[in-house]
């Protein structure tokens, strides 16, 4: 009488906690940020398919190329030579706040002469940028997140280039940014630098570029991305540290496409 009295009431108990188990560990995969862009460079033509779902495809200009990015896990990625005209191109309006990460594995060191510009937003009035050098002659030594604000305030978020870029060494870069609060540039998920006191959101180049420069000759380089960029994604939100990790983490390790199937972030999320 006793035992089976026990067991009437361990059994709904146990039922209970493993729902309210499973609701807990759903509220958590619900929770986890979805990119609004996300390039993972495979396919083929001089379409970039977005594979976040959103519709954002790039354009390939120039005769950038898909190339086997690295023994193993990264699949494809692009590459981009130092020709200025040499980019992918795609139509988004950058967000506030938002997150940029991608894997960049440079033909270049860090130490090296000249200036780099990996991904950039700039407009005549106002800059966004990834690289090394803010313009020519200027801050060649650092690499960093370069943004500007509506009152034309400059902000760079660096780290000695010769310090973190090495030639043929992945790095995995990223930042995020929230215009009411701070903004953060992390390496290799580490975080390098950061800053705050931001005022207004400006409006950004419409179709940024990831390598080249912008078409406005803004903030001009000597040198475009040279190198290879892969799973290139931008968020609507800024993403913790602990995400930029997971990510770096995630598509790099879990998702592997077989044959010509494009992997979609939906399948990147069951995957988690």
């Amino acid at each position: 009488m006793f035992n089976g009295t026990i067991q009437s009431i361990y059994k709904p108990l146990t039922l209970g906690f493993v729902l309210i188990f499973g609701l807990m560990l759903l509220s958590h995969v619900g929770d986890a940020a979805d990119p609004e862009v996300w390039f993972s460079f495979r396919g083929k033509g001089n379409v970039v398919e977005d594979a976040s779902g959103n519709g954002n495809d790039g354009r390939i200009v120039g005769g950038a190329k898909r190339v086997a990015s690295k023994e193993g896990p990264y699949g494809m990625g692009i590459e981009l030579s130092k020709d200025l005209d040499q980019y992918i191109e795609f139509d988004y309006l950058m967000t506030d706040p938002g997150t940029v990460e991608f894997w960049f594995k440079p033909y270049w060191n860090g130490g090296d002469a000249g200036t780099f510009r990996l991904f950039d937003a700039n407009n005549a009035v106002v800059f966004f940028s990834f690289g090394k050098g803010a313009v020519i002659g200027e801050r060649e030594n650092e690499f960093h997140f370069a943004v500007e604000d509506a009152p034309d305030t400059d902000y760079y978020l660096a780290a000695q280039a010769a310090d973190v870029v090495k030639k043929d060494q992945w790095m995995h870069v990223a930042a995020t940014w929230d215009f009411g609060g701070s903004a953060f540039f992390y390496i290799d998920g580490e975080e390098i630098a950061t800053a705050k006191g931001f005022a207004g959101f400006p409006a950004f180049h419409e179709s940024p570029r990831i390598g080249g420069n912008n078409k406005f000759k803004y903030r001009a380089t000597t040198s475009g991305a040279h190198g290879v960029i892969d799973e290139f994604a931008i968020y609507s939100e800024a993403l913790s540290q602990k995400d930029i990790q997971k990510d770096m983490e995630i598509l790099v390790s879990d998702v592997e496409p077989h044959g010509k199937i494009a992997v979609t972030w939906g399948e990147v999320k069951d995957n988690r």
